[in-house]
């Protein structure tokens, strides 16, 4: 509301100058060189104006673009850094778990050792077969009804 009361009396103003300016005691001549010269002095000082809001509005943008050049270049740097860990972390967490896994099953890389165990198995396996086999009598009673 204010705001408009304030439009209104620089309007009015402006009106008022303009029509003493018309009905001063000057002839139209020199009034309209007056205003003129008023004119393009007001011009000037637009202009000059409008170039330092344009240069301090460059600037501005200038470092606003260097700001954001330089935050996008540590976040890049930081998301590299936690990548580069979160690989470190992975390969001590893979090794640990080959550990691990070594400590509770040992490989046998020795060729006599795997020999002697896999001789202990052949010897094994015979006796597996001819232990608890049911004979063919018995496996043909399972799938005969029962009365």
């Amino acid at each position: 509301m204010a705001q408009g009361r304030f439009r209104a009396f620089l309007f009015g103003g402006i009106l008022g100058a303009g029509a003493a300016l018309l009905f001063a005691p000057r002839s139209g001549k020199e009034t309209r060189a007056y205003l003129t010269d008023k004119a393009e002095e007001m011009w000037g000082e637009g202009t000059d104006i409008y170039s330092q809001g344009y240069e301090r509005i460059k600037a501005e943008a200038a470092n606003v673009q260097r700001t954001a050049v330089q935050a996008n270049d540590e976040l890049r740097d930081k998301i590299e850094n936690a990548r580069t860990a979160i690989a470190e972390q992975i390969a001590k967490n893979a090794q640990s778990a080959r550990d691990a896994i070594n400590a509770k099953i040992p490989l046998m890389n020795d060729e006599d050792t795997l020999a002697a165990e896999a001789d202990v198995l052949k010897g094994q396996i015979p006796d597996a077969a001819t232990e608890d086999t049911p004979s063919q009598d018995e496996t043909a009673g399972d799938d005969a009804p029962q009365a």
